[in-house]
């Protein structure tokens, strides 16, 4: 009695948030295998809003049915198509081939051929590779589509910026391209009121945001102003009636980078503008004339150790780094440094109650606390428990067995050579022929598997030395780690601190991470400071 388990997957959010595809996938794969005798389902596994061309790691429901076909007995995976699988053709052959070797079949109930015939494999092939290519061309023909929406002033999805809304050009139109046009009246005369208070009052974003949260105005989330939200609004070419596209670009799966000015498609006098020409090129002086120099410059001393890692347990806020001077009994003016949670800084203590923090208080609490963590027997021990924790997590991902592999391979290879010597003592070459040619396609197979498990003992080794790596920072913590430049020392706290919570006033929380990457490049820079920590 064959025993199935069943494979559903939508890739778009939207899509998985209204529930739509998956269970008419479900339904349909549920009535087929009702239909075929002795068949049963003893798994069900689903991945919802995750793209079937994403690497598997990012899809949780497969790598789940992976392990359970590895380690189970199970026959089948039913899909509704072959892309619910995987539309990526490299990924594809890879799990495939895996899957074979445990004796499981990837199936499509609405695509019908036999994969164990010629015929069915060149067919499988074909379909895997229209798969690929339909999901790499529709991300061509969006990206110029949106491309040629631009072009035309039309706006191109996304939420409309703080003052706008967006209406369909076509109301009557089914899919009609949208444009913006003014939004609430609050929020239009919100943002003249931005613009003007740089322009004519020579306010940077700092005084600004605090002004706004002072007389109750909220930004688009609904929460206090910040200086990077104005920064945003005030240098948004939308308000002058502008549509600008491309100011970005994808590099990588889930990463973008900034584009050359003069690849931006700027379409000018496509809406009504918010503010008038005039008034937003003062505006852009103001901001170019408050501008810090930027280049290359000297850390001074004031600079914070813990900038960004400290979180206000009130308001949410982060806290700061701010100096201020007083003058001593002498008459001579000294310099005091302390760390301020940003919303006390922009409501004072109707905002929040959280008081500064001297900078030197709290750098020495969380260097203790590094040191303390790292140094002590125990902590070694919970740093090694946690990276065999690491290590067995991501074996039991994919259940892989490199020595198993490495093992099996000897196996065909001593067979291979078994029958080219009973070549040579004359049993039938045709015979011996067959037989190394299903062997040497097992070892494809086994060689395919080899490499997953390769990749998990680089896993394994890059765990264990970030783990000998802490071992020996842990040991020159204390000596050496003063004398080092700011720079560095800021990037190691930032690789063993997590962050920092400010619970009640001057009760602060330190939580500390295990480094996962970044290890050789911060060893290399430690090293060219004198900390040469240990090498594993």
């Amino acid at each position: 009695m064959p025993n199935a388990v069943t494979y559903c997957r939508v890739s778009s959010d939207e899509q998985a948030a209204k529930d739509l595809s998956i269970p008419a996938q479900r339904k349909a794969l549920e009535r087929w295998a009702a239909e075929q005798p002795d068949l049963t389902i003893v798994g069900r596994f689903e991945d919802q809003g995750e793209s079937a061309y994403a690497p598997a790691d990012r899809r949780p429901g497969f790598c789940e049915m992976i392990r359970v076909c590895r380690r189970q007995d199970v026959d089948l995976i039913l899909v509704h198509k072959l892309d619910r699988f995987s539309r990526n053709r490299e990924e594809s052959i890879l799990f495939k081939s895996l899957l074979r070797r445990h004796g499981v079949t990837v199936r499509s109930i609405t695509e019908r051929f036999d994969p164990s015939t010629p015929q069915g494999f060149l067919y499988e092939g074909m379909i895997e590779v229209i798969n690929q290519f339909y999901s790499m061309n529709l991300a061509t023909e969006t990206l110029k589509g949106m491309r040629e929406n631009a072009e035309r002033g039309h706006f191109n999805g996304g939420k409309p910026p703080f003052g706008y809304v967006v209406e369909a050009v076509h109301p009557s139109a089914e899919r009609s391209p949208k444009r913006l046009i003014p939004g609430p009246p609050g929020e239009v005369e919100q943002v003249r009121e931005i613009f003007r208070l740089v322009a004519e009052q020579g306010l940077g974003v700092g005084r600004l945001a605090q002004r706004l949260n002072t007389q109750g105005f909220r930004s688009p989330t609904g929460r206090r102003w910040c200086p990077a939200s104005l920064h945003f609004i005030l240098t948004n070419r939308t308000y002058l009636g502008e549509t600008v596209w491309g100011k970005s670009r994808k590099v990588g799966r889930h990463e973008r980078a900034s584009t050359e000015r003069g690849d931006w498609i700027v379409v000018p006098d496509t809406h009504e503008p918010l503010v008038d020409r005039e008034l937003f090129e003062r505006a852009q002086a103001q901001l170019r004339s408050r501008r810090f120099e930027t280049g290359p410059r000297e850390v001074k001393s004031e600079s914070y150790l813990l900038s960004g890692l400290i979180r206000c347990g009130h308001c949410g806020e982060v806290f700061v780094g701010r100096r201020y001077g007083a003058r001593n009994k002498a008459g001579r003016k000294v310099w005091y440094y302390n760390y301020y949670c940003a919303g006390y800084r922009s409501g004072g203590k109707a905002v929040c109650p959280s008081l500064p923090l001297k900078r030197d208080w709290l750098d020495g609490i969380v260097l203790d606390a590094v040191q303390a963590r790292l140094a002590t027997p125990r902590a070694l021990a919970a740093l090694e428990a946690d990276v065999l924790g690491r290590i067995e997590a991501r074996e039991q991902t994919y259940g892989l067995d490199g020595e198993q592999t490495r093992r099996q391979i000897e196996d065909i290879d001593r067979r291979i050579a078994n029958f080219y010597r009973a070549i040579g003592a004359g049993l039938d070459p045709l015979l011996c022929q067959q037989n190394v040619a299903e062997l040497q396609g097992e070892r494809a197979r086994v060689e395919a598997e080899a490499a997953l498990a390769r990749e998990a003992d680089h896993y394994r080794d890059a765990q264990r030395r970030s783990a000998l790596w802490l071992e020996g920072l842990a040991t020159d913590f204390a000596q050496r780690f003063g004398a080092l430049p700011f720079a560095t020392r800021r990037r190691v706290v930032m690789h063993l601190v997590d962050r920092i919570e400010v619970v009640e006033r001057r009760w602060v929380d330190v939580y500390l991470r295990t480094p996962e990457g970044g290890e050789p490049a911060l060893r290399a820079e430690l090293a060219a400071w004198g900390l040469d920590l240990v090498s594993p």
